[in-house]
């Protein structure tokens, strides 16, 4: 059996980056570059995680999760230099911020159909439910992206805001969706 020769690097880069598709040129020169480097092009998903120790034990359970599927990598990597790590903590705020873009424009639309509701006459006990159940969803979307949210972006004080109008405009909806009290109804209509 032969011996397994030690790698004479001193550890490993993951090098990210993104070209045009056209002209192909640009993408096959720096690909040839980079294989002359010894670049090793993997027919795998790459991501790039936070290194916390909470993401880690998740990241655990998700690699043993995926036992027989082919193999999996696992590197420690830091920026190496500032407009490096400038750049990937943009990278994730706009990929958070998209996300509360995303959420903020569900709130307009649970707003859009309270207003909706207000304007047909839909003020029903059912017509609340269902409500309470979609804002319990936009609260429970808002807490997975806070989970996610390590840059601290700033679009989170927008969404509390906006989720608050949501909170009070249900508030408001539901009051107007109980039954009248029949002291409550004008003189001539009982």
């Amino acid at each position: 059996m032969k011996a397994v020769k030690k790698p004479k690097t001193s550890g490993w880069l993951l090098f990210g980056y993104d070209v045009p598709e056209k002209p192909s040129r640009i993408r096959v020169r720096i690909w040839r570059q980079l294989k002359g480097l010894g670049a090793l092009y993997p027919q795998m998903s790459f991501c790039i995680l936070p290194n916390s120790s909470e993401v880690r034990s998740r990241l655990g359970d998700i690699t043993s999760s995926m036992k027989g599927y082919g193999p999996k990598i696992i590197l420690e990597a830091k920026a190496t230099n500032k407009t490096y790590l400038d750049t990937l903590l943009a990278l994730f705020r706009e990929d958070v911020e998209k996300e509360y873009r995303e959420l903020a424009e569900e709130c307009d639309e649970f707003l859009e159909e309270i207003r909706k509701n207000l304007r047909t006459g839909n003020v029903t006990q059912t017509e609340v439910s269902e409500l309470e159940e979609a804002l319990e969803g936009l609260e429970r979307w808002l807490i997975r992206i806070k989970s996610r949210d390590f840059v601290g972006s700033t679009a989170e004080e927008k969404i509390h805001r906006l989720l608050n109008r949501c909170r009070n405009a249900l508030l408001s909806f539901s009051e107007k969706a109980q039954p009248k009290r029949i002291s409550e109804v004008p003189k001539g209509h009982r």
